[in-house]
């Protein structure tokens, strides 16, 4: 019952993953079947041009017989196209929904990987007997990208921000703070990698929830390479300057942040 207690949080972020890919699957496989007529465009291509001669100008339809079925099949056209141009139409038709079919049949693929992944996941945690496990599995789940490795540092006063900024961080990392506020000091370490949006996302809310305006639903928030950042002489604890930044609108909202972590 602890372990199950303890491994809560993590089968929310499979639960929640799983979801996910379930929905992604059926959309995909809705997709998947909207190809199958793919077949039928191609046929039609096909007999436009072995009996294109004899459809006159300006049809709608004409009926020809199928060689591949022996029935009489009837297929629509264009009036304002020629018989080549209809048939054209159709294999465009018909070449789009072949690469949409295979395209889609490749994500089916991953997808049902990745669902049948999150489902040995889930039943692991389910049997697990002690923390090691569940160690293991979080693991497991952040190599996999479910989880994010905690890469963002946030100071809690003055002295911690200095710290954090002008000893602890690297050039090339990434500075959040409250616009024209009092705030911590947030840092991203990005090992000279370069971050998905989601990531500036989640340092900037807790830039803004750290900050004076926590109580606010938004706090917008500079955010800057580290290497722009400058202490003047004898300025106090937690002063800097910087001269070029970006700034986005940040949530104060930081729940999913401190679910994840």
């Amino acid at each position: 019952t602890r372990i199950r207690q303890k491994s809560s949080d993590l089968r929310r972020i499979v639960s929640t993953a799983l979801e996910r890919s379930y929905k992604k699957l059926d959309i995909q496989e809705k997709q998947l079947k909207d190809t199958e007529k793919r077949e039928k465009f191609r046929v039609y291509g096909e007999l436009i041009n072995t009996y294109g001669y004899n459809i006159p100008e300006g049809a709608k339809s004409f009926t020809a017989l199928n060689y591949y079925t022996n029935e009489e099949i009837s297929i629509p056209l264009d009036p304002m196209l020629t018989p080549s141009e209809n048939a054209v139409k159709y294999f465009n038709r018909y070449n789009k929904l072949k690469r949409t079919f295979e395209a889609d049949s490749k994500l089916i693929e991953e997808t049902k990987a990745e669902t049948q992944h999150l489902e040995s996941i889930a039943t692991a945690l389910d049997i697990a007997v002690n923390e090691e496990d569940l160690v293991e599995l979080k693991e497991e789940l952040i190599q996999a990208g479910y989880i994010h490795r905690k890469g963002m540092y946030v100071g809690k006063n003055n002295f911690q921000n200095d710290e954090l900024t002008f000893k602890f961080a690297n050039g090339n990392d990434w500075w959040f703070h409250a616009k024209k506020m009092p705030g911590s000091h947030v840092i991203v370490r990005t090992g000279g990698k370069e971050l998905p949006d989601r990531t500036f996302e989640e340092a900037a809310s807790l830039a803004a929830y750290y900050s004076k305006g926590r109580d606010q639903d938004k706090v917008e928030i500079d955010y800057v390479i580290k290497k722009e950042v400058k202490k003047p002489a004898s300025a106090k604890p937690g002063f800097v300057v910087y001269y070029t930044n970006y700034s986005m609108m940040a949530s104060t909202d930081i729940s999913a942040i401190k679910q994840a972590d």
